[in-house]
């Protein structure tokens, strides 16, 4: 009782920390798994092992990086798109040779497919567990919710492979999981790529911007006799829109944060968030591709919102 008092007691940041770790370690238990049964019955299951170590080390960096300072921020973050990087070379090489090179799947028993969907299973609820656990406080916990989401679409493949090839009933692979599994290792390369150069393009410790009006006949944007303004930077109804919120002071200074509105999933009724939950594994393809279209719509908001205020006789002063 007193330590589920004490973890009440606690604030986000420290909950999200544990909560990591946790799944750190049930993430850790099942790659071991995956390993010694690669090594004992499916050498296949090896390579998936190797390339789920490289995730788990990417999310490590990511912990070790809000626990300790042994390292800038900057290296841990080289560090961990590079490992996160690393484990989508290592599993569309993986999948391009079992799909082009290898062409044939060991025949594996309903039991084997039975554990094997089991372990994607409870790594897929850990990670989705972390999806909705971690919120953006900053870039090590921005990592931490993107690797969760690579571990939680990997989780889906296996299933997929598993379940698609026993129920083929033949030794050729299945080719809904070629191109599947390319497509996820590409989408994991890419959110390794985001990684690395979200400290430049994401808002993230630039949400506070501070203006100046400099040329009032230029200004067709802000009315300079209200109390407070709202710029729309990037509209989303799904996901929540970009917006600068900002107070207006002494008739010329606006003063403000970039915020992102609240998401459809927030507003939605609980039923249909069951059965949004039902078909996961059919939305969670659409939702990646629509979060991504976002992020190349919403790349360095600051400098757009700088752009459209200079537009409008504005100059950025300091904080």
């Amino acid at each position: 009782m007193n330590i589920i008092r004490k973890y009440k007691d606690m604030s986000f940041e420290q909950k999200t920390i544990i909560n990591t770790i946790i799944s750190l370690c049930v993430s850790a238990v099942l790659a071991c798994g995956k390993l010694i049964i690669g090594l004992f019955t499916d050498y296949n299951m090896i390579s998936i092992a190797v390339y789920s170590f490289g995730i788990l080390l990417a999310k490590f960096e990511c912990v070790m990086g809000v626990k300790t300072n042994k390292r800038s921020f900057r290296q841990r973050n080289t560090l961990t798109a590079l490992f996160l990087f690393i484990s989508s070379v290592l599993y569309i090489g993986f999948m391009c040779r079992m799909f082009f090179i290898e062409l044939r799947i060991k025949n594996n028993g309903f039991y084997y497919v039975l554990i094997l969907a089991f372990i994607s299973f409870v790594e897929l609820g850990v990670a989705i567990a972390g999806l909705f656990r971690t919120k953006d406080k900053g870039h090590y916990y921005r990592n931490i919710r993107l690797i969760n989401l690579c571990i939680a679409l990997i989780a889906i493949m296996t299933t997929q492979m598993n379940i698609l090839n026993w129920r083929s009933g033949f030794d050729i692979v299945h080719i809904a999981n070629t191109y599947s599994g390319i497509g996820i290792g590409a989408f994991i390369a890419l959110c390794a790529v985001y990684i690395l150069i979200a400290p430049i393009t994401s808002i993230i410790g630039r949400e506070y911007n501070a203006f100046k009006l400099n040329i009032d006949s230029r200004n067709d944007l802000i009315d300079l006799k209200k109390d407070n303004m709202t710029i729309t930077l990037c509209r989303s109804f799904i996901y929540g829109s970009y917006v600068y919120r900002a107070a207006i002071e002494n008739g010329s200074i606006v003063r403000g944060n970039i915020e992102r509105d609240r998401s459809l999933w927030k507003h939605m009724h609980i039923f249909w968030k069951i059965i949004c939950c039902i078909l996961s594994e059919i939305l969670i393809f659409i939702w990646a591709a629509g979060r991504l279209l976002l992020f190349f719509r919403s790349i360095n908001l600051p400098k757009r919102l700088e752009k459209i205020m200079n537009a409008n006789g504005f100059i950025k002063i300091d904080m």
